[in-house]
């Protein structure tokens, strides 16, 4: 039922916790690009809202 509305449970049975799928994507992308430095946070937040839709109005507005 958790993962029907966007979540994935912490334990297979009664869970106490529960992590937003939206939540995990972003961890991912942040672990695949290792942010070093802000430049490199930067770009993967903007890959990671561009992918949920965002639009930027210029080509690097979180730098």
């Amino acid at each position: 039922q958790l993962m029907e509305i966007g979540y994935f449970p912490c334990a297979p049975v009664y869970p106490m916790l529960a992590v937003s799928l939206d939540m995990l994507e972003l961890v991912s992308i942040l672990f695949v690009h290792s942010a070093p430095n802000e430049r490199a946070w930067a770009a993967t937040i903007m890959k990671y809202l561009k992918n949920h839709g965002h639009k930027f109005s210029t080509g690097d507005s979180l730098w």
